[in-house]
């Protein structure tokens, strides 16, 4: 994972140098840089890629929510948190709609900023490896895991749901079913069920069955395996109801794929939209 940079800027000393004292290694930030003022603020935004930056909301050059929406309008993907002594609702409510990560009040418990920063670093470090999981599933379309083409696939959904869906990903060739799911994550199976609707838009049936068939399509392009062991790799286990499947979705029996499909090559969303388009 590629380093965290932490961008501090307040205009008032005592305050920055309380927050560079803070022991970030702690929590794995390295490089931390510190800013007396918004301008010196925004000169550091354009000369490094900056992750996190927590920020005064009031500053001469230019204020914290002046330089949130610089950010957002830049597209930099820096999570913002911003200080204020100012208990006021309406710089929240500005706050908001900059998109800030997190608005905290002064004066700040060590303890309390550490951890807000920790939950953005997590978040940081997360769209970063989604990105590279992008940018090589790219470069490398048909010649990539389970898994990764999962984490493509579904790279907006939140934490949560991709947790679901890397599990998934890992045991398609098990007995795996709602009631496994459930235990694992100690969810009842009508919630669960309906987690997983609302936040992928598909069901886990669906899910889980194209999950098996993209791997099946791998199995059946090397051409070495009869269709009852490519059955029991991926996790069907009843051929019958396997054959019917394959058949509704991509209209030809297993044997028959390799002839008419040979090149084609399907990502998680387009099984399934296909899926569900043939009412299987």
């Amino acid at each position: 994972m590629s380093k965290v940079v932490l961008l501090i800027a307040d205009d008032e000393r005592v305050i920055r140098q309380g927050l560079l004292s803070m022991d970030w290694s702690n929590i794995g930030i390295k490089t931390v840089l510190a800013a007396k003022n918004g301008v010196e603020a925004k000169e550091y935004l354009n000369q490094y890629e900056v992750d996190i930056m927590i920020s005064d909301i009031k500053m001469p050059g230019f204020t914290g929510l002046e330089l949130s929406e610089y950010v957002r309008k830049s597209s930099a993907n820096t999570a913002i948190i911003l200080l204020s002594g100012f208990n006021d609702f309406s710089y929240a409510q500005k706050a908001i709609r900059s998109d800030v990560f997190d608005y905290l009040l002064k004066p700040i418990k060590p303890e309390e900023l550490l951890k807000v920063v920790l939950a953005a670093k997590y978040k940081i470090e997360e769209q970063k490896y989604k990105l590279q999981v992008v940018e090589e599933y790219e470069e490398n379309v048909g010649n990539f895991k389970t898994k990764d083409l999962i984490l493509h696939s579904f790279r907006y959904v939140d934490q949560q749901t991709l947790e679901i869906l890397k599990f998934m990903a890992e045991h398609y060739q098990e007995d795996l079913s709602l009631n496994t799911l459930a235990e694992q994550y100690h969810f009842t199976t009508v919630y669960l069920s309906r987690f997983i609707k609302k936040e992928t838009g598909y069901s886990f049936v669906d899910i889980l069955t194209c999950i098996r068939l993209l791997n099946v399509l791998d199995l059946l392009k090397e051409n070495k395996y009869k269709i009852q062991i490519i059955c029991e790799k991926v996790g069907f286990k009843d051929q019958r109801y396997f054959s019917q499947v394959f058949k509704k979705v991509f209209g030809c029996k297993p044997g028959e794929y390799n002839k008419r499909s040979k090149e084609k090559k399907y990502t998680i969303i387009e099984l399934l939209d296909l899926k569900v388009s043939k009412g299987e």
